[in-house]
């Protein structure tokens, strides 16, 4: 079919070719023509044969020139030269395109590279940055040293200030007034006019009462004196470990305590049960059949006041103990930060810090010294990191603090139930003794 048309086509062609090659050189062939026929109008029938012999031979002529051009245009121009030249510029731009590409292929490993690289030397810029505590932040952990050991040491001295409180209000025989009420105010004259008598108390009064004056003139008056014994100092010599030993020795009336330790029992024996129970002879509490007597009920409200006054001397014992002698090994740290701040002697250091800080020096530090060091805020303009971990450090120091509060409101929420306890025992009994007075009726009986 497709022959068929380029036949028809190239006859075409022919046709065309022919016409117009008669056109333009009729004119010239003229003398043929009339040789061969005459004039055109007496044209016979051999001038037709001839016109159609030729025709034909021009068409097949066209039509093989046709052909050559055809496998000439595609056998020999194309394929023999178009085709490998654009073979060549193919292969020459696929060499070249792969190229670039492998150009650009580098350029991309080298950015990523270089922002590889970047990015390592940025994160490792800001390790040492965020990573490189500064002396602020050393400054929290170096105080909060041994700040737990301390507390710890605080429960012990409270517990153990208490238990002695009760057995002397009990007449326990571990204490001076475990052989009568007596003997418990006896021994506090004796340890009044060797210890903290004022020959100038009493209007210059008192120089028959003690004749001696005071062994120790620091401590005249601190079995009275709460701001001087226990307000005002951040440490006591209070240790009732073995490490506390030591300190017995500077006390000029008795080596067996330390002189912070029997100046707060005394002021303690003057606060609490001035005038303990008096003894209850054995005999008293039971009868011949081993029955308690009304002697024994009367002890049994007497342990009543003292489990009252226990509540309220607990205030004074947790008080006191939290001044109690801490960790050793924190101290230099301590004298450190208050040299920072102006104080360069040991000794008024040591006066106003005390010897082995206890835990209520350290929290004065920890909350309230430290800030005020200029050294504090210009530290500030510091890296993030350590900001931010500087006011990590302040919560949780700020957490510690308010559980010591917490456990204050404890304390006097105890204290407080046992005032309004005692301010409804009258009312109590009141109320008791009317319901006793009521017949069986429901009446009041009263006594004519």
């Amino acid at each position: 079919m497709k022959n068929t048309a380029t036949a028809s086509i190239l006859k075409k062609t022919a046709l065309a070719l022919a016409l117009v090659a008669f056109l333009i050189g009729g004119g010239a062939n003229s003398a043929k023509a009339q040789f061969c026929c005459g004039e055109v109008s007496a044209c016979d029938g051999n001038c037709t044969t001839i016109s159609q012999q030729q025709t034909e031979g021009t068409i097949q002529h066209v039509h093989d020139e046709f052909t050559n051009h055809r496998e000439w245009l595609i056998k020999t121009f194309f394929e023999q030269n178009i085709l490998p030249a654009l073979m060549l510029m193919t292969e020459q731009l696929t060499t070249t395109a792969m190229q670039q590409v492998m150009i650009i292929g580098s350029f991309l490993d080298a950015k990523h590279q270089l922002e590889t690289q970047r990015l390592f030397q940025e994160l490792m810029a800001r390790a040492h940055k965020d990573y490189h505590p500064s002396e602020g932040m050393c400054t929290f952990g170096t105080i909060t040293r041994s700040l737990a050991a301390s507390d710890r040491n605080t429960d012990l001295s409270a517990m153990a200030f208490s238990n002695r409180v009760i057995q002397r209000e009990l007449l326990s025989g571990d204490t001076l007034a475990g052989g009568s009420q007596a003997a418990d105010t006896l021994s506090r004259i004796n340890q009044y006019r060797e210890i903290y008598c004022s020959t100038s108390d009493n209007g210059n009064g008192l120089q028959p009462l003690c004749p001696a004056g005071s062994v120790d003139s620091t401590r005249i008056n601190n079995d009275i004196s709460y701001t001087n014994l226990v307000d005002e100092p951040l440490t006591l010599k209070l240790d009732l470990t073995a490490e506390g030993d030591p300190d017995h020795d500077a006390n000029l009336h008795a080596q067996t305590i330390s002189a912070n330790e029997e100046d707060l029992f005394a002021l303690a024996s003057n606060l609490y049960a001035h005038r303990v129970a008096p003894s209850v002879a054995l005999k008293f509490l039971t009868n011949q059949a081993g029955e308690p007597t009304d002697l024994a009920r009367n002890y049994m409200a007497i342990r009543a006041i003292a489990a009252k006054r226990s509540v309220a001397s607990n205030s004074f014992a947790a008080i006191a103990s939290m001044k109690s002698q801490g960790e050793k090994e924190v101290e230099p740290y301590l004298y450190a930060i208050m040299k920072e701040m102006g104080v360069q002697s040991d000794v008024e250091i040591e006066k106003l810090l005390g010897d082995r800080p206890s835990y209520f020096a350290q929290m004065e530090i920890l909350t309230k010294k430290l800030y005020q060091n200029p050294n504090f805020y210009t530290e500030l303009y510091d890296k993030p990191a350590n900001v931010e971990r500087k006011t990590v450090a302040m919560q949780a120091i700020e957490l510690m603090q308010r559980r010591d509060m917490y456990r204050s409101v404890l304390r006097s929420e105890a204290t407080l139930s046992v005032m309004l306890e005692t301010a409804l025992m009258e009312q109590q009994d009141a109320l008791s003794n009317e319901i006793r007075q009521l017949n069986e009726d429901g009446e009041l009986v009263t006594l004519e």
